[in-house]
């Protein structure tokens, strides 16, 4: 994690979040490139979500009147994931705005550095 400022996501690597999600932060920050920064930030974000809402689900007590299968999980990932997407691209907890906040205030000051 060399180019990324001083923002601690190496929790994001406990949750087991995907390296490729990483690299894409970093090569945005290391680009300067504004719109991919954002775009990273709220899949960074997404992933965050997914994580939580499916701890959250894991707190439902199992069984009810259909027998559930491996199937069932598999949707049920793939939901949980769909829906911490949708909700990052609309504001989710604010995740995103704030890492994008924080990488775009550390590019600005780099300028002004090389500028003096």
């Amino acid at each position: 994690m060399n180019g990324l400022p001083n923002i601690n996501i190496q929790a994001g690597y406990q949750q087991g979040i995907d390296n490729s999600v990483i690299d894409k932060l970093e090569k945005a920050y290391s680009e300067k490139d504004k719109q991919k920064l954002k775009e990273a930030c709220e899949e960074f974000e997404a992933v965050m979500l997914s994580a939580i809402f499916k701890q959250m689900q894991k707190s439902i007590p199992k069984g009810g009147l259909f027998q559930e299968s491996i199937a069932d999980d598999i949707f049920n990932d793939m939901f949980v994931d769909e829906v911490s997407k949708k909700a990052s691209k609309q504001g989710g907890i604010g995740l995103s705005k704030l890492l994008y906040d924080s990488m775009i205030k550390k590019i600005e000051n780099a300028y002004k550095f090389k500028e003096e």
